[in-house]
């Protein structure tokens, strides 16, 4: 449909509440979004004197159609519009994490528990603490759990493994309190220490440390220096990770504070997630400006976050004054026992928590945009070097590696928004191709990541190539087969292995004179190749280790290593005739004749 239908359309929609769906001419969902009016909302984005910026109006010209859901209530259409953003995940819409990605620290209900960072919740005798914003802190943190209170962090099981072995290293520097010597640590001792891990990881430093003390004091009076002195270090090293869990608020607060900061270029929110006073964590999200943080808005993201965690706090200090049947529909939805407020502070400590957390909020988006200014700068500078209509935000490259005709490997790596994404990258293990062949490999490899959708696997602006014409040439092909319109370049390698120049496939572009080019271009070949070898090299390893090439007299690790990297390959070791094998250096004759007897006979059988 053209802009004119849309809006024509749109005006036909009851002012009514519901989601919409927004299509592109493929089928794909672009944008799922919901609205108290319909009507109002979706013919907003195509009336004839909307001004939107760069992202909406890719957004809108993308659109071919729509479909709107209509509900009862808003509360329906939040639920609905969460359930279909989940489903389809589309290109336009925040990207918040997925439940699993938010870990848990767990421990244990073992007669000697232990730490670990999960991300279920499966073991109901288990204590969990969290949810953490990543897998980093949640580590970070168990790390800084361990070394306070000198906890094992090894794989042995107690008490089954005490008195046997020797103790690690941790133990010897002072880092690990020795379990597993037998009469080292009594169970009351390592209870204690237990003790005092379930009160670091509920954030409640006061009362630890005041126990702490009062053990340390006990023990000093009962003479036990040695016990007292182990006190004292623990005191230290929980004091430190006080200052730097930032006791900010006395210990009776326990609550999410959400500053908002926004203008006319976008959002941000920060949240800082406070317990017994400390802030054990953070997270921040980034909005354009097509995102309106309005009360809708906020309600809608609030209810996405909170779901994807899945832990709501009992108060919850907001930076921005919903509207009352909006707050009564959150904490209806959030908490139907009721227990969770949202509050706009007005004075005191949690005032100032939430005038911090807007500070952070501001401070954090107008450092993302010195960054984003520069990546964009190169993005823009990059659009014009190779004369694209837009700066790309994410381009993909690919690179085949191979061991003889096995073990055939193509690599992906990703740069995205001004670095390279490595949670993204990708290998793809040959299912079509039988031999050594790059052409197909990479039109197999290729084909494949296209035939994917989803999160992670937004089609790219540019494709990269570790080749020279032909390759592109076999890419492009396949790219018009799907009708699809993808710029593609080959990196065209010198005697160096560096990246020498670019091609389109008809003609060469230069990289003289551009060193920030030409680094960013060798960067990407560095990157992409070991991505694809680390993968080859891998598989190839892990062959070896089950080769039948060890079942050989007198063939080892070492000589079955060389023979797999002379002829590329088990198969064309099986067909080397005699003195093909026998020349083959640190071969002797007669193991090359072992060999050939060897899959010989397998052959009879």
């Amino acid at each position: 449909m053209t802009r004119e239908e849309l809006f024509k359309n749109a005006r036909l929609l009851p002012a009514t509440p519901g989601v919409y769906i927004m299509r592109n001419s493929a089928g794909t969902v672009i944008y799922v979004g919901k609205s108290k009016a319909l009507k109002n909302r979706v013919s907003s984005y195509f009336a004839p004197y909307a001004v939107h910026n760069q992202k909406t109006r890719h957004m809108v010209a993308a659109v071919d159609r729509f479909e709107v859901f209509h509900t009862k209530t808003e509360l329906e259409a939040l639920i609905l519009e969460n359930s279909f953003i989940k489903q389809y995940m589309p290109r336009y819409n925040i990207k918040l994490k997925d439940s699993s990605e938010y870990p848990y620290i767990r421990l244990s209900a073992d007669e000697y528990p232990s730490l670990s960072v999960e991300y279920e919740r499966k073991d109901e005798k288990s204590a969990y603490f969290g949810p953490y914003s990543s897998k980093g802190t949640g580590y970070a943190i168990v790390a800084a759990a361990r070394k306070a209170f000198k906890m094992p962090s090894c794989s042995k099981k107690f008490p089954e493994d005490i008195g046997k072995g020797r103790p690690c290293l941790n133990y010897h520097i002072g880092r690990c309190m020795g379990v597993c010597i037998k009469g080292e640590v009594s169970k009351e001792e390592y209870s204690a220490a237990i003790k005092g891990v379930t009160h670091f990881l509920k954030g409640d430093y006061g009362s630890l440390l005041k126990e702490l003390e009062r053990d340390m004091e006990t023990c000093s009076e009962n003479l036990e220096f040695e016990k007292a002195a182990k006190l004292r270090d623990t005191i230290r090293a929980v004091k430190k990770l006080g200052d730097r869990q930032h006791i900010v608020a006395s210990e009776k607060i326990d609550a999410d504070v959400i500053g908002i900061y926004s203008d006319e270029l976008g959002s941000a929110v920060n949240i800082f997630f406070v317990r017994h006073g400390a802030i054990f964590d953070r997270e921040c999200l980034f909005f354009g400006s097509d995102e309106l943080l309005d009360s809708g808005g906020i309600t809608s993201l609030l209810f996405r976050f909170y779901t994807m965690r899945g832990y709501v706090p009992h108060e919850i200090y907001l930076g921005y004054d919903l509207a009352p049947e909006d707050r009564e529909l959150l904490c209806e939805k959030l908490s139907p026992s009721g227990k969770t407020r949202i509050i706009r502070p007005q004075k005191g400590e949690k005032k100032e928590l939430l005038l911090r957390s807007e500070s952070n909020a501001r401070d954090l988006m107008l450092h993302k945009r010195e960054v984003e200014n520069k990546t964009g700068r190169f993005a823009r500078s990059l659009a014009d070097f190779l004369r694209l209509d837009e700066p790309p935000a994410r381009i993909e490259a690919y690179d085949v590696s191979n061991h003889g005709d096995e073990d055939i490997v193509c690599g992906m790596a990703v740069w995205e928004n001004g670095r390279f994404a490595k949670r993204k990258y990708r290998s793809f293990n040959m299912k079509t191709v039988s031999m050594r062949d790059d052409y197909s490999s990479m039109r197999e490899a290729v084909g494949r990541r296209l035939a994917h959708s989803g999160k992670d696997w937004e089609y790219p602006d540019i494709i990269l190539l570790d080749g020279g014409e032909n390759h592109v040439a076999v890419i492009k092909r396949l790219l018009e087969e799907k009708n699809t319109d993808i710029p593609v370049f080959g990196m065209i390698k010198d005697e160096h292995h560096k990246t020498r120049t670019l091609t389109d496939g008809e003609n060469e572009i230069s990289l003289n004179g551009r060193q920030d080019i030409f680094n960013f271009f060798y960067k990407f070949q560095e990157e992409v190749h070991n991505a694809a070898f680390g993968k080859m090299d891998m598989q190839r390893r892990k062959k070896l280790t089950s080769s039948s090439l060890l079942e050989i007299p007198g063939v080892g690790k070492k000589t079955a290593e060389t023979l797999l990297n002379y002829f590329g390959g088990l198969k064309a070791i099986k067909n080397a005739s005699f003195e093909e094998l026998a020349s083959v250096k640190g071969v002797s004759r007669k193991t090359a004749q072992t060999i050939k007897d060897f899959y010989s006979e397998k052959d009879k059988k």
